[in-house]
């Protein structure tokens, strides 16, 4: 068995924890960083007494599987059309919408969360995750756009199998950010000049195993992040002020300027928190937390559009 010979695969199911049965070639997902707890376990200790010293055996249970993993943020290439990483993205508490030949918009789900079957291959030894949801991570800075994704799966026997053919692609070549090709930044109605911005949407994914059942579900949310941005004139804009005031406004960017290559992430109402100065190649930052809040509407803290 080869440590670097992984492969993913996931697909959502049409009912909590049936196995939706991921193929290769229709549900590959191209992936980095994987990392995976095959065996994550709560070890009851009998505390049993004996007339010697001595360790006690321990008694496993509430067996699930935790796997991290990034993918990088990508259109279809075609307007309309759920880019590759659509799939994940709605088991990481997310509803799709398709407008043909417009747009694929991604909002945050209330309940009725999309769950999926995750395949994980080391070699031949497959690793099912059933039942799986996410918590997902933009990460945006110089270079590519990343989404890390954070699931928890019910845990099922590992196999030794035969690896499957794999198909990549519908996973396009990924945009990476710089001038001509990141564009719309906004915080609070101005046009900063970001270097790093990185959200979390805070989404509580937990396993959850009564006396007569288990399962993982999504119990809470609270969206935040941190942004880098070249520190403006005050008479520009005063982000110190902002903190001051618990002033809140939008944050977008728009990633990509090819159409059906086109990501933009848009929070519509931010606090930025204390300001701190920071530097980049000899240029003053300001570096901020984010809180991500709801507005009246609710449910829209961060929204992904593909166009």
């Amino acid at each position: 068995m080869r440590s670097d010979e992984k492969l993913l695969l996931l697909k959502n199911e049409t009912t909590y924890r049936a196995d939706a049965i991921p193929t290769g070639l229709a549900n590959a997902v191209l992936a980095k960083d994987v990392e995976i707890t095959p065996l994550e376990v709560t070890a009851l200790e009998r505390g049993l007494v004996k007339p010697f010293l001595g360790a006690d055996e321990e008694i496993l249970t509430g067996e699930h599987v935790l796997i991290t993993y990034k993918v990088e943020l990508q259109g279809s290439g075609t307007v309309g059309t759920a880019p590759a990483l659509g799939p994940v993205l709605r088991s990481a508490g997310f509803v799709e919408t398709i407008t043909p030949a417009t747009s694929v918009e991604y909002d945050l789900a209330d309940s009725d969360y999309e769950s999926a079957s995750i395949y994980f291959y080391m070699g031949t030894t497959l690793h099912k995750l059933i039942g799986a949801l996410a918590n997902v991570k933009p990460l945006v800075e110089k270079g590519i756009p990343y989404l890390e994704f954070n699931f928890i799966g019910l845990w099922e026997e590992p196999t030794k199998v035969a690896k499957p053919t794999v198909d990549w692609s519908t996973w396009q070549k990924p945009t990476p950010t710089g001038e001509g090709r990141t564009s719309g930044f906004l915080l609070n109605g101005f046009a900063a000049e970001p270097i790093k911005l990185t959200l979390d949407v805070g989404q509580d994914v937990k396993f959850i195993e009564t006396l007569t059942t288990a399962k993982v579900d999504i119990t809470n949310r609270k969206a935040s992040g941190n942004v880098s941005i070249l520190a403006p004139e005050l008479d520009e804009h005063n982000y110190f002020d902002d903190a001051k005031n618990s002033v809140t406004g939008p944050l977008a960017i728009q990633l990509g300027q090819t159409a059906g290559l086109i990501c933009t992430l848009s929070c519509p109402k931010v606090q930025v928190k204390a300001p701190k100065y920071g530097d980049f190649e000899g240029t003053a930052t300001l570096d901020m937390d984010l809180i991500l809040i709801p507005t009246d509407a609710g449910n829209d803290e961060i929204k992904f559009t593909f166009t």
